[in-house]
């Protein structure tokens, strides 16, 4: 998933642990083994939230997806992916819809 990152979202460090599915305990260790980087952005350890240079970092990093409401919703509604999604979501429904109906036929034929 691509993340659209809002510039002016600061978000804790206790909801990216929710949001990566781990303690707050594993979260604050992932935490400590970048904290060369985190202090080379300008973020004390002790922060309990983090600014979004550092969410954007630490979720490409960690791997961790943020639900839409976490997001720019102005860049996510202009997002060509967001477009190529919905596409295929679409034409996944015809796809399936055009093999009921073709199993639906063959039962009323047998």
């Amino acid at each position: 998933m691509v993340n659209y990152y809002d510039k002016h979202l600061f978000i804790s460090k206790k909801k990216l642990a929710e949001l990566a599915d781990v303690s707050p305990r594993t979260f604050s260790r992932y935490l400590a083994s970048r904290r060369h980087i985190l202090e080379a952005m300008g973020i004390s350890p002790k922060a309990q939230k983090l600014p979004p240079q550092a969410v954007k970092y630490i979720c490409e990093d960690y791997c961790i997806d943020l639900p839409p409401e976490l997001q720019d919703q102005k860049a996510l509604s202009k997002s060509p992916i967001r477009d190529l999604i919905l596409q295929s979501w679409e034409d996944e429904q015809l796809y399936l819809q055009a093999r009921n109906n073709l199993r639906q036929h063959i039962a009323l034929k047998s």
